[in-house]
Order: C-alpha cells, then sequence, then structure tokens
C-alpha cells in the first residue's frame, strides 16, 4: 500500500515537473516534433517508467532501450526542424532529453525529491529565460567576460584545493574559509548585477535600486552622485536609488551571515527586518518626488580583481586585529573594530563575527558589531553623498539615514 502511494506521488510529480517545461516549448510554438505541452509530460512520465520496468524485469536493459527510443525522436526531430523550418537551433530536443532523465531520475530519488525538483526547475527557469539571456549575452563585455573567467578559477580551481585548516601558529588563518568568503560575497553581488542589468531597464528605478544594493551600495552611490553632479533635475531620483541601496545592505547582511553561520542570522534577522521595512517606508517619499524623473543605474561588475583583493586583504586583517583584540582585551574590543570596519566595507566584518561566533566570542557580541558596522556604514554612505554630491542631495538622502541610523541604535541598546 505504502509503496503503491509513494509510486502514485512519482508519477504526479514526474507529471508536473513535464507539464512545467512544456507550457514554455509549447508557448514558444510548435516548431519541432516535440516541443508539445502533453509530450514534454509523458517523455517525463517515460522516463519514470522506465525505471521502474527496469526494477520489474531485474535487468537496465529496458532504461537502454528507452535511451535509444529517444534519441531517435530527438534526431528525427532535428531533421524534421532542419529541412522544413530550416532552423538549427537544438534546445528543445536537449530540453527534451533532460526531461526524460529527470523522469527517470525521479524513480530513483525518495521524498523530498530535491535533485530532481531542483533541475526541473533549473530547465524551466533556463528555457523561459530565453530573451533575457540572449540580450545580456549581447551586452556582455570583453571585461566582463573576462571577470566571469577568474570568477570561475576561483571557485572551481582553486577553491576546492586550499586547505581547511588554521596554517598560522596562532590557529586564526583558515585559507578554505577565507577564500569561501570571498566566494560568497562575490557570488551574492554578481547576481544582484546580472539581475540589475539584464531587468533594470523594464523593472523600474524601485527594483533596479533593490537589485543594486545587493550587487554594491558603494557603487550605486557613486553613480548616482556623479550623475546629480551632471544633471540636478534627477536629484529626487539619485536620492531614492541611493537610499534604496543602501537599506538592502541590511538584507544582503541577513544573507551573509545565514551562509557563515545560521545562528547569528536567526538572531539579526528580526531588528534587520525591521530596519529594512522602515527604511523602505520613508524612502517613499523620495520615490514620490522622483515619479516624473529619469534616471537609471549604471554599475562595474563587481568580479573585478581590484574588489576581491581589497576584501580579502580587509578580511585577513580583520580576523587578525579581532582574535588578538579579543584575546588580550576581551569581547568589548570587537566593538570600536566593528565600528571603524563599517566605514569601509560591512561584509568583511559580518563574515569574520560570524565566524568568529562559533567559538571565539558569543553570538549576542557579533549580533552588537554587525549591527554597529551597519550603523556606521549607513554614516558612511551619507558622508560620500555629502562630500561627492549636492547640498540638496545631502538633504534628501538624510531624511532616510538618520531615521535610519536613530532606529539602529535604538534597536542596539535593547540587544541582548
Amino acid at each position: 500500500m505504502i509503496g503503491d502511494y509513494l509510486l502514485l506521488q512519482k508519477v504526479v510529480l514526474s507529471l508536473a515537473i513535464g507539464a512545467l517545461i512544456g507550457i514554455e516549448r509549447e508557448r514558444r510554438g510548435k516548431e519541432t516534433l516535440v516541443a508539445g505541452f502533453r509530450t514534454f509530460m509523458l517523455v517525463c512520465l517515460f522516463g519514470l517508467l522506465s525505471g521502474l520496468f527496469s526494477d520489474i524485469l531485474g535487468t537496465n536493459l529496458f532504461i537502454l532501450m528507452s535511451f535509444f527510443a529517444v534519441t531517435l525522436l530527438i534526431i528525427s526531430s532535428y531533421i524534421f526542424t532542419f529541412i522544413k523550418k530550416k532552423l538549427i537551433g537544438q534546445t528543445t530536443e536537449i530540453a527534451f532529453f533532460v526531461t526524460f532523465l529527470i523522469g527517470l531520475l525521479i524513480y530513483y530519488q525518495s521524498f523530498p525529491y530535491l535533485l530532481p525538483i531542483t533541475l526541473g526547475i533549473i530547465l524551466a527557469v533556463i528555457l523561459f529565460s530565453k530573451e533575457q539571456m540572449h540580450k545580456f549575452a549581447k551586452n556582455v563585455t570583453k571585461k566582463e567576460l573576462w571577470h566571469t573567467f577568474i570568477f570561475g578559477i576561483i571557485v572551481f580551481i582553486i577553491l576546492p584545493i586550499l586547505p581547511n585548516k588554521t596554517i598560522d601558529p596562532m590557529g586564526i588563518i583558515n585559507p578554505f574559509i577565507i577564500w569561501l568568503s570571498l566566494v560568497i560575497v562575490i557570488s551574492i553581488s554578481f547576481i544582484g548585477y546580472i539581475l540589475m542589468k539584464n531587468f533594470g531597464v523594464n523593472i523600474g528605478l524601485s527594483l533596479t535600486g533593490l537589485l543594486g544594493g545587493i550587487a554594491s551600495s558603494t557603487a550605486v552611490t557613486l553613480d548616482m552622485c556623479e550623475k546629480v553632479r551632471k544633471n540636478k533635475n534627477i536629484l529626487y531620483s539619485a536620492s531614492f536609488s541611493i537610499a534604496l541601496a543602501s537599506i538592502t545592505m541590511f538584507l544582503k547582511t541577513i544573507m551573509i551571515s545565514y551562509l557563515i553561520n545560521y545562528h547569528v542570522a536567526g538572531m539579526i534577522f528580526i531588528p534587520f527586518f525591521m530596519l529594512s521595512a522602515f527604511g523602505y517606508f520613508m524612502s517613499y517619499f523620495t520615490w514620490k518626488k522622483s515619479i516624473k524623473e529619469k534616471a537609471r543605474i549604471e554599475i562595474s561588475s563587481p568580479l573585478a580583481i581590484k574588489p576581491a583583493v581589497e576584501f580579502t586583504s580587509l578580511f585577513i586583517i580583520l580576523l587578525l586585529v579581532s582574535h588578538l583584540a579579543n584575546q588580550y582585551f576581551g569581547e568589548i574590543s570587537i566593538y570600536p573594530i566593528s565600528i571603524i570596519s563599517g566605514l569601509i566595507d560591512v561584509n568583511a566584518i559580518t563574515i569574520t563575527l560570524s565566524y568568529m561566533a562559533f567559538s571565539s566570542i558569543t553570538i549576542e557580541t557579533a549580533v552588537k558589531g554587525i549591527m554597529l558596522a551597519c550603523l556606521t556604514n549607513t554614516l558612511s554612505k551619507w558622508l560620500l553623498v555629502n562630500s561627492l554630491g549636492t547640498k540638496k542631495m545631502t538633504l534628501e538622502t538624510g531624511k532616510v539615514f538618520i531615521l535610519l541610523m536613530i532606529m539602529c541604535g535604538i534597536l542596539l541598546l535593547f540587544q541582548p
């Protein structure tokens, strides 16, 4: 009985994933032999049944035969498309084959079926994002391609070979942790950058500011200050973008801390969510003034070598200084370090304190240190606007930043 229920569960899942993929292909039009909504449902189910019958027969021969049949269908589809439509794209054929494999995988997986569901969603997203991906590919510069190549080396070549242990006499410097921290920060920033570059023109200034904050709130601040100096008619749009990007820093901090130490993330989630919600509400009044203006955010790729080197250097320095200060002066010394480092970068001190919270300091100290860093980082953005922007811009952003810093200070007082 349980076995029948599990099998029925897998059948429904295979049909659902096939339908998800097939909907997109149906929307594109029946350009090939295997483009239909129902066809993709059936091929995913066929993959599932291939595994089932192979188990019943006690041989993998049925899977091989099914594999061969799907391959023949794909080849026939491609030939048909090329002869009749003069099209040489292979996306549908490859998607068809992957859908079959997902169905086969569903049979051999157990609840919650994370791998086949994840693969199905990834495949659907890739298919649905055709226009955006083509647009992004056309707009990618040689410099960005070079940065992506460097990113691949950082993640897939250097990270796996680094020793996951401390290498200094004090037991502080762990090459793998340091490099992993760099990967986490630039990955989050790059995702925000890609989304902003891909969709920024169409989604409006609000969401572009949010994505810009994920990529780099400092970069958004610098870009907007430069634009206002050249064109004072976009004052409110630029101020709104800076405020939005800086507020998003709080949400980004939650993400980064969660990837390092979810206990720390759990404690900062409520105060930082409150700060973000309050900040977004206050920036609404600036947005009302910016409706008639037209401004656009442009920032460079976060995968440049210089920012990566600067972050890694700062992280190592903070790690050493924080550990030594904590060892000789106690946890109270973490707070001035957080205040100073927050003026430069929030990400490095967030990772440092989240990592130290495993053994060297308490979670409460880490949370207070991160909050202090975010407070001073907000102050540094306002000072940046004051020095690089205009007086009116300083006043407009100050309406949000001052209240945000006051609220952050109040929340700090209530931290245990």
